[in-house]
């Protein structure tokens, strides 16, 4: 008996291409979709140029049109091995196709959870099914372009991050100034090897040998800190705060359910312009925890920003971080609150290292791990 599968899609692509290619006997595909996610039909199709698919367009809300063309497909695929995904799509869509196709002899009804499980309804049986990171971002049309991974740095880069956080903690708005890409007005440059602001702090580079040195004065007891900071990386980790994303994505390379974890992921416009930015993107079981590092939230816009590029980028199924460093100041804890209030409405972990004895980060992702998260 030659095999078919439908699939309801939406606006959430990933869930239909795996059940797609979880069953990889059927020779015929049909993609239902509407207006508004005939987008995501045709990626998905696009996605997967060796098998036979076809689109059909339906409104989503006009139940006689949806049972017209359910009807019409239960006839083609009368003499067929069927598989029909219910997991995307409208709910009138679900129900209506459930109700059609519930007595054909031989159709199987298949969901697909945000941990990739798929689940036949009838049977109640389940396993689970993998795809490609890289993959399961182009589906939401906006591909990774670039990026580096975990692995690529060295024992050397890591060390380094405990010897600038010392100079940073000493000063910390000397640091900023000598460690930030961005033009100060107190800052003098001269030449291309070295930094001095006008309090005497002072960066010297060595591009040639991956070190520099760094000299600051301690802002409570003036006492000077004279450091050598060297290895591989070095131009990546220390300037505008990489070396705190850096610090992050070690920490949560401790959770054994994390795989991969990559820094610094650009994606772009399909036209090649730069789009947006996430700090860090980790494979977390079959899910993908997208991570914004903050060394302190001082603009709760940031976190809109953060939620909508989350979105854009990999769907419902994703889960989203957002990790700082210092512990606020009084006259930040309003903000603060604010910051930790809206990462809860937009279903975002929060996490700052300045209270980490308060829940290790490990416990918090870990906890979010057998969740769901909200549509």
């Amino acid at each position: 008996m030659p095999k078919a599968h439908i699939a309801l899609v939406g606006g959430q692509p990933v869930p239909v291409y795996i059940g797609i290619e979880d069953d990889a006997q059927a020779q015929d595909i049909v993609l239902v979709c509407s207006r508004d996610s005939y987008v995501e039909a045709k990626r998905i199709k696009d996605n997967l140029p060796a098998r036979n698919i076809s689109i059909e367009q339906c409104s989503p809300v006009d139940l006689h049109e949806i049972e017209t063309l359910a009807a019409r497909l239960k006839e083609q695929f009368a003499d067929y091995e069927l598989t029909l995904n219910l997991t995307s799509g409208t709910k009138l869509w679900t129900l209506s196709f459930f109700r059609i196709f519930v007595d054909a002899p031989a159709v199987r009804f298949i969901y697909v959870d945000q941990s990739n499980r798929i689940t036949d309804i009838v049977s109640k049986t389940s396993h689970t099914a993998q795809i490609d990171t890289l993959k399961r971002i182009a589906l939401y049309g906006t591909p990774l372009k670039s990026y580096r991974s975990l692995e690529d740095y060295t024992h050397a880069d890591f060390q380094a991050i405990a010897v600038i956080e010392e100079l940073r903690q000493a000063n910390t708005p000397e640091f900023r100034l000598l460690t930030s890409k961005e033009p100060s007005e107190a800052l003098a440059k001269q030449g291309n090897l070295y930094r001095k602001t006008k309090n005497g702090s002072f960066l010297e580079w060595s591009p040639d040998k991956q070190a520099a040195t760094m000299f600051i004065e301690h802002w409570k007891t003036g006492a000077p800190i004279k450091r050598i900071i060297a290895c591989d990386h070095l131009e990546d980790i220390l300037y505008n705060f990489a070396w705190f994303e850096l610090k992050t994505a070690c920490k949560l390379r401790e959770n054994p359910h994390i795989r991969n974890i990559w820094l610094n992921c650009t994606f772009e416009y399909q036209q090649g312009n730069p789009k947006n930015e996430i700090d860090i993107i980790a494979e977390f079981g079959n899910r993908l925890l997208f991570v914004e590092c903050k060394t302190m939230i001082h603009d709760t816009t940031d976190i809109d920003k953060f939620h909508s590029a989350l979105r854009n980028f990999s769907g419902t199924s994703s889960m989203g971080l957002f990790v700082t460093n210092d512990r606020p100041y009084p006259r930040m804890k309003d903000n603060y609150q604010r910051a930790i209030e809206k990462c809860r409405d937009n279903n975002i972990l929060f996490f700052n290292f300045a209270k980490a004895k308060e829940r290790p980060l490990s416990d918090l992702i870990e906890m979010r791990l057998s969740s769901q998260n909200k549509r």
